[in-house]
């Protein structure tokens, strides 16, 4: 049902998409988003209370309510919640958590482990954001270096394309603006629309120059939806 790596899925599909395989057969073109995102919601409950324990049931539905009442809020409001929500997981490196040398999580596997690295809070907080109906235009996922070249992943929002963004980060965890980062070196940033170099030039996403985890990210996605 889900296109492989395509606007479609991230402007319309995201809307939760990435819960559960009962949710296929509901549209993107929904005309009454809060009655779809409800019955969303009320499914993918109820198949984390059949699988998981109460810790996990717990921070779905706080999850939940996040998402439920933050649609009626401004974007800035939005941001600072999803931001501070996600940023309450423990941080815990691929190797540890997955077995893995590095490892993407989708949003649900990051809060059902209630963990992940810098890849998985910003993943987390991009499609949180989306499905809150913030342009995906507005959102990048930005490769980075620290003060101490250790690599590092972040989430950028701009409130317009003509202001500086402002930065999502699990370690800082106070919403600064790009300008004031001077501890990060920012090297790339990519989103469902394609691949900005550090010059700010787009290129396009293709074989060439695939982001494989990315990619493999979409598929895993796409198998949670069934």
């Amino acid at each position: 049902m889900i296109a492989k790596y395509s606007k479609y899925l991230a402007l319309n599909l995201v809307k939760l998409s990435f819960i559960s395989a009962p949710f296929c057969c509901i549209t993107a073109h929904a005309d009454h988003h809060s009655d779809k995102f409800n019955f969303l919601m009320a499914e993918a409950n109820h198949q984390i209370n059949a699988q998981h324990d109460q810790e996990t049931t717990q921070r779905f539905t706080a999850w939940e309510n996040l998402m439920h009442h933050s649609l009626g809020k401004t974007e800035q409001e939005k941001i600072n919640l999803v931001n501070d929500f996600f940023n309450q997981m423990d941080w815990v490196s691929d190797k540890e958590l997955w077995h893995k040398k590095d490892y993407w999580a989708t949003p649900i596997e990051s809060l059902i482990r209630n963990a992940g690295d810098c890849e998985d809070f910003s993943i987390a907080k991009y499609f949180t954001l989306l499905a809150l109906d913030i342009p995906f235009n507005r959102l990048r996922i930005n490769y980075v270096k620290m003060a101490d070249q250790q690599s590092h992943m972040v989430l950028s929002y701009y409130s317009s394309l003509e202001t500086a963004p402002l930065i999502l980060d699990n370690f800082n965890k106070k919403l600064l603006k790009k300008s004031e980062r001077t501890d990060l070196t920012f090297m790339f940033s990519f989103n469902s629309e394609g691949l900005w170099l550090s010059n700010n030039k787009m290129i396009a996403i293709n074989d060439d120059n695939s982001l494989n985890h990315w990619t493999s990210l979409m598929k895993r996605i796409e198998k949670e939806q069934g």
